[in-house]
Formats: structure tokens, C-alpha cells, sequence
């Protein structure tokens, strides 16, 4: 091979680390590979081919390994032995001669192929990357800006890859303007012709979870817990939450000074409304605590149905089970029990 061809191909390798941010090692693999591609295209075979790339002294070269012999029935492993003396001029008939081969005598097609099966493998390659990468970021947040919309799903740039808000997974009635910066949950990462599709959320309650643990340093410094979650986006969350140290109020914790931490989640949520209650152990304490801002007058346990029945104000009935339904079903998930609501008369 030409120096200069080297030099050429060489200098699109150190590009393509640099603008594929890949690792120069993997580059060099695939650049091998689709070398031997274009050997196997003219000769049927890459088993005594051998291709070293230098990254450094800007040199690559394709080596075949063949026997000489005195009539040549297979260009592809054997060589004349009056050719072979021309590289070793010792050589003797049954030896084996490293002979240096010329990529233009691979042919035009052979080249384009060999061009073409690098662009794959590094595209393969990314997208492999891409999906380790954020196969490990299930159950994380990530943010970025809104790209497009594509029939209601929210497609968001996150740097090297993009990710997809479905429909099903975005809050009721919010509206995300193409550029807006936005947060979501990594829900999940599934592999795709087209590469991975990452999955992302704003609509599960996880994602409430997530973002109270970076506003409130307690809960990511496992102080305060939270022991669980229900909602329902775009109306309400109710967020139980347990403190491992009796000197922390967790209430308090993630309510924050003037109530800045928990607005901060709250703004985030597009004005959602938040219910942050004490976790008890106890399941009546904790559905009078869950029921809020309702207040509970009495509760009858039935644990062979998993059921508690709930005795509330007859002004505070329509309270209690909130618009819809809402407060009642959100306190049943919260507490993991049935309920079953009277007024007092």
C-alpha cells in the first residue's frame, strides 16, 4: 500500500475516534475486519491473512501467508517459487513466505464493500456502546432537549443518543415545546434494528421518587426513605416517607425551608399536587395519615380481606375520597389495603 494512502487512512481512523468518540483499539478492529472483507471478496479466504495497523508510524499492511510451490493451483494460499525468491530469496519449495498484498488489486467493488462493512461495524459498534451505556442508567434521571414530536411521542436529544417520552408515559396535559429541557425517568432500554430505543417517563411514580432524592439530601444519604409511592400524573402523589435518624423529621426533610424543596418537584411536575405523610407500621395510623387532608374518626381492621373499613365526618366524606376518587385510591395504593369509606351517620 502507498504511503500516503496510509497516511489517508490512518488520519480517518484518528477522526472517527475523535468524532465517534470510540475507542481507538475497537476502530482498529473493525478497520482490520473490513480489510480481510475485501481479501475474502477477491481471494474466498482470510485464513492465512493477517492485517497490522500502526497507528503511530501511520502504517497499515496486509499480510498472506503461502506456501511455495513449484505450479500454482490456488493464488490465494500458494506462491511460484520464482516469485517467492523475489521476497526470500532463500526459499525453498514446502516454505512459507509472508508476501505483502496491494489493496488496488482487491478492485473497486472489493474496496467500496470493505468501505462499507467499516461504516456498519463502527454504526453496530455505537450502537452497542449507546446501549451498555444507558442499560445502566435504567431507573435513573436524565435530561435533555426536546428534539420533535412524532405522532404525540416526545423524542429528546441526550447527547449521543435520543430518547422517546411515549404518549402513555407523559403527564395528562403537559405541554413540551420543541427545545425545552426536560427531565425523565429511564424506564427501560430495549435493543432495536435501529438502534436502542431508550424509554423514558414522566408519568411514573419512580420518577417522583428520583427527584425528591436530589432535592433532599437526607433521602439520598439514606437518613430519610421513601417507603412508597402512588400516583396518579397530573392530579396528585402521595409520597410515604420514614426517618432512620430520630433526630430528622422526614415530612419536614422533604418539605424543605419554606417548602423549597418540595415545590421545587412540584414545579417539575408541572403544579402536581404532593401529599408527603409519615410511614407508619401500624396500617390504620398510617391510612389516617394517607387519607389527608381528610380527617379519620375510626378504622376496623379485617385482615383476612385485607380490607379496612374508615369512618370519616359526613362534611369531610366528599374530602375523603377526593375528586374522582382520587384521594381514596391513591391512599389505598400508598397503604397497600383496601378501603371502604363511610360518613359517620
Amino acid at each position: 500500500m502507498g504511503e500516503i494512502a496510509s497516511h489517508q487512512i490512518v488520519d480517518a481512523l484518528e477522526d472517527l475516534v475523535k468524532e465517534r468518540n470510540l475507542d481507538k483499539e475497537v476502530i482498529i478492529e473493525i478497520l482490520k475486519e473490513a480489510f480481510k472483507a475485501a481479501v475474502k471478496e477477491k481471494y474466498g479466504t482470510t485464513e492465512n491473512v493477517d492485517v497490522i495497523i500502526d497507528p503511530e508510524l501511520g502504517t497499515i499492511k496486509i499480510i498472506a501467508k503461502r506456501e511455495v510451490v513449484l505450479k500454482v493451483n490456488n493464488p490465494a494460499l500458494e506462491i511460484a517459487k520464482k516469485e517467492a525468491k523475489k521476497i526470500k530469496p532463500d526459499a525453498r519449495v514446502g516454505d512459507i513466505v509472508e508476501v505483502e498484498l496491494d489493496p488496488s488489486e482487491f478492485g473497486r467493488k472489493a474496496v467500496l464493500a470493505a468501505k462499507q462493512k467499516l461504516i456498519q461495524s463502527i454504526t453496530e459498534t455505537e450502537r452497542e456502546i449507546i446501549y451498555s451505556d444507558y442499560k445502566h442508567k435504567v431507573g435513573e434521571i436524565v435530561s435533555g432537549a426536546v428534539h420533535r414530536v412524532d405522532r404525540g411521542n416526545v423524542i429528546v436529544n441526550l447527547g449521543r443518543a435520543e430518547g422517546v417520552i411515549l404518549r402513555n408515559e407523559q403527564i395528562p396535559d403537559e405541554h413540551l415545546p420543541i427545545g425545552k429541557t426536560v427531565r425523565a425517568y429511564v424506564k427501560e432500554v430495549r435493543k432495536d434494528t435501529k438502534g436502542p430505543q431508550i424509554i423514558l417517563s414522566r408519568r411514573a411514580p419512580e420518577f417522583v421518587k428520583k427527584l425528591f432524592e436530589f432535592e433532599v439530601p437526607e433521602i439520598y444519604e439514606g437518613r430519610v426513605q421513601i417507603v412508597a409511592v402512588a400516583r396518579e400524573a397530573g392530579e396528585r402523589t402521595k409520597i410515604a416517607v420514614y426517618s432512620t435518624d430520630d433526630r430528622i423529621d422526614p415530612v419536614g426533610a422533604c418539605v424543605g425551608l419554606k417548602g423549597t424543596r418540595v415545590q421545587a418537584v412540584v414545579k417539575e411536575l408541572s403544579n402536581e399536587k404532593i401529599d408527603i405523610i409519615p410511614y407508619s407500621a401500624d396500617p390504620e395510623q398510617f391510612v389516617k395519615k394517607a387519607l389527608a387532608p381528610a380527617e379519620v374518626l375510626e378504622t376496623y381492621l379485617y385482615p383476612d380481606e385485607h380490607k379496612i373499613v374508615i369512618v370519616v365526618p359526613d362534611d369531610q366524606l366528599s374530602l375523603a375520597i377526593g375528586k374522582g376518587g382520587v384521594n381514596a385510591r391513591l391512599a389505598a395504593r400508598l397503604v397497600g389495603w383496601k378501603l371502604t369509606i363511610y360518613g359517620e351517620e
